[in-house]
């Protein structure tokens, strides 16, 4: 296992960028298929949420590189097959293929698929703990 991919892509996926080619991913269903280029993106910072961008925009590349994936094998140790540490390795690879394809097909000026995705969230409301106001009769409260 390559630990310095494995190390720059752990560091990707908490980046803000990395949030948002997952908010493409699942919001964006032409994406299915194509690397996903984030050019801009603006995330509300008071949001628990990573997935809550204000806007995303970027570019879909259609995918020319196939990444070479090690052996279900390679991670098979004692007839136990390690899943969590092949996935892991998988999603590294493709996140390297994936930059080296954007950035071959950028240099030969291939123009992407562009994609713009706007929004606005609102905090929800909360309904008030007591519907009724302070001091009102028990009578009126029972209707």
């Amino acid at each position: 296992m390559d630990e310095q991919l494995l190390k720059k892509y752990l560091e990707y996926t908490k980046s803000e960028e990395g949030f948002a080619v997952l908010f493409v991913k699942k919001h964006l269903p032409q994406a299915k298929g194509h690397w996903v280029d984030i050019t801009d993106r603006q995330c509300y910072n008071n949001s628990p949420d990573n997935l809550h961008f204000r806007y995303v925009a970027g570019g879909l590349y259609k995918r020319k590189i196939q990444p070479k994936y090690p052996l279900v094998t390679d991670y098979t140790f004692n007839g136990k097959f390690d899943k969590i540490n092949y996935n892991l390795i998988v999603r590294a690879i493709t996140w390297e293929a994936a930059h080296k394809d954007i950035e071959q097909q950028k240099s030969k000026n291939i123009v992407p698929r562009t994609f713009n995705i706007r929004g606005v969230s609102y905090k929800k409301q909360h309904a008030p703990k007591d519907f009724f106001r302070e001091g009102t009769p028990p009578e009126i409260k029972t209707l």
